[in-house]
Formats: structure tokens, C-alpha cells, sequence
């Protein structure tokens, strides 16, 4: 069997041009396609394009996705970001801004986001303070997924970590 292989380009182009569909303003789609991609491009399948018709699945016609990720609590060093139900590969992008910003001004930069959705992968994040000459750390909370020892149903979160830094 022969497996069809298309350009990045034009895997790009497909996954931005759905965002756009669902009425995802163009920059923010363009985000949330580089941050799905970049599984793909590290081998993470699991959350790459293929995670794409989750989305198309959770869109609401005639409602604006727009990540409104306001501050709502801030201080030099920390903040707590709401994401309105944004989409969690754009709202997530930009906490992480905000803490390598943070980071520059302070030393060190915190930032929790809350109202999210899927992230996509936690490297991308994290991988963004490499830049900046830093070490990032991004993290997530998951639904249950995952049965404790004995037990007859899922109860815990994959809860995925990841640091990176070019140490």
C-alpha cells in the first residue's frame, strides 16, 4: 500500500485554512497549525494533525474562537491568565510569552492558565524559552485517563511535564 505523503506546506496551509473555517482569526490559526505540526515534525503523531478533527468537533457554528488571554490576577513575577475557552494551542503559546517576559524583567516567570483547552504538546511551550537562553517548563492537567493499581475505573491524569533547556 502506498501512504500519501503531502508537503508541510501544504499540511500547513489544510489545518490553517480549517481554523479559519471555524471562524479562528487568522494569526491565531496560524499558531494553532506550527504548534500541531510541531508534534508532527517530532514524531508525537498523537498530537499533531490528527488531533485537528477534535477540534472541528468542538467548534460551535457562528462562534467567534478567539483566545482572550486576559490576566486576571499579575505580579512581577507570576500570573494567572483566563483563556475565555480559547484554544489551548494559542492560549498557551502566549502564557508562555508572558513568563519568558517576566523571566527578563525578574529572573523568573510563572504563569498559570485557566478556561483552556488541549495544548497540544507541552515541548512546544516549554521549547519556546530556549530563545531566550532559559530553561522552560510547561505543564497540563489531563481528564482520567488512566486506572490506579486494583481499581475497576480511570481516575488519574496523564498530568504531562515538560522541561527543556540546551544545557
Amino acid at each position: 500500500m502506498n501512504d500519501l505523503v503531502l508537503p508541510y506546506h501544504q499540511l500547513r496551509q489544510f489545518a490553517i485554512d480549517i481554523f479559519v473555517k471555524m471562524n479562528c482569526p487568522k494569526e491565531e490559526a496560524n499558531l494553532a497549525a506550527d504548534v500541531l505540526l510541531n508534534a508532527d515534525l517530532r514524531g508525537i503523531d498523537s498530537h499533531g494533525l490528527a488531533r485537528l478533527s477534535g477540534y472541528v468537533r468542538l467548534w460551535r457554528p457562528n462562534e467567534l474562537i478567539v483566545a482572550n488571554d486576559l490576566c486576571v490576577h499579575e505580579t512581577p513575577s507570576t500570573a494567572v491568565v483566563d483563556g475565555d475557552q480559547g484554544l489551548g494551542l494559542v492560549v498557551a503559546p502566549r502564557a508562555m510569552k508572558i513568563a519568558i517576559e517576566k523571566a527578563m524583567q525578574v529572573g523568573t516567570g510563572w504563569v498559570a492558565v485557566k478556561n483552556s483547552n488541549h495544548f497540544g504538546i507541552a515541548g512546544y511551550h516549554a521549547m519556546m524559552a530556549l530563545e531566550h537562553d532559559m530553561i522552560g517548563m510547561a505543564m497540563t492537567n489531563a481528564s482520567p485517563l488512566v486506572a490506579p493499581t486494583f481499581s475497576v475505573e480511570r481516575l488519574l491524569g496523564t498530568n504531562p511535564i515538560c522541561c527543556d533547556s540546551r544545557g
